[in-house]
């Protein structure tokens, strides 16, 4: 692989194929492939700040982030916008498992592999996910009993694992409406929304969802 020259303020990521898909693997799963529905949930958003990476996605009902120690920076470089999550894509399945530079640059994210280079240029990135984290992560002083959750969210934490494969996910809840938070270590965090429980006619909410398993403790067991 070719050696790159910072020759204006950019940070430079130097990883091997497979731990690029992983990276952004993990927050891929979280954006939405509908190109109906608002561009900003299309995309991949970048962040690069003392030294570090950030990618986020979102589509709304789920949210992800993976952060990244830069392999080299130039002093006081801060970048931050979106990227077209097609372009990613094909960038990721084009790189296969060869090792690959990126550098963000100001409004771009250049990647140099098998002595070629392909460039993605970045546009506004309009999803407020620091917010979002903010209004989430705050304490909640009363436990949660129970919540709803679509399990089809949930199955998109398994893209993250290949980030630390032996460490297990943690998850948290922090109230009745509020997020389930998902964690591996200080590498990714997700966001999966709860679903809002509603009357359907005359049916209310089951307010005891385990009523209905009791009667298997009092069953004596098959021979």
């Amino acid at each position: 692989m070719s050696t790159i020259t910072i020759t204006k303020p950019s940070a430079l990521l130097h990883m091997a194929g497979l731990d690029l898909k992983a990276l952004f693997g993990a927050v891929l799963a979280h954006a939405s492939d509908d190109e109906d529905d608002l561009p900003d949930l299309t995309k991949v958003h970048v962040e690069v700040r003392e030294g570090e990476l950030r990618l986020a996605c979102t589509d709304r009902y789920t949210l992800a982030v993976v952060r990244r120690s830069l392999s080299s920076t130039t002093d006081g470089f801060t970048c931050q916008y979106a990227l077209p999550l097609g372009e990613i894509k094909a960038l990721l399945k084009d790189i296969g498992d060869s090792g690959v530079h990126l550098t963000f640059e100001e409004n771009q994210v250049r990647a140099t592999f098998r002595e070629e280079t392909s460039v993605i240029s970045g546009c506004v990135s309009g999803v407020p996910w620091r917010m979002a984290l903010n209004r989430m992560l705050e304490p909640a002083d009363t436990p949660t009993g129970r919540i709803a959750i679509n399990p089809r969210f949930l199955a998109r934490l398994e893209s993250a694992m290949p980030l630390s494969p032996a460490e297990p996910m943690r998850l948290q809840m922090c109230g009745e409406h509020k997020a389930v938070i998902a964690t591996l270590g200080t590498s990714f965090l997700a966001l999966i929304m709860p679903v809002r429980t509603r009357s359907v006619g005359d049916e209310q909410p089951e307010d005891r969802p385990l009523d209905g398993w009791f009667d298997l403790l009092d069953e004596t067991p098959s021979a």
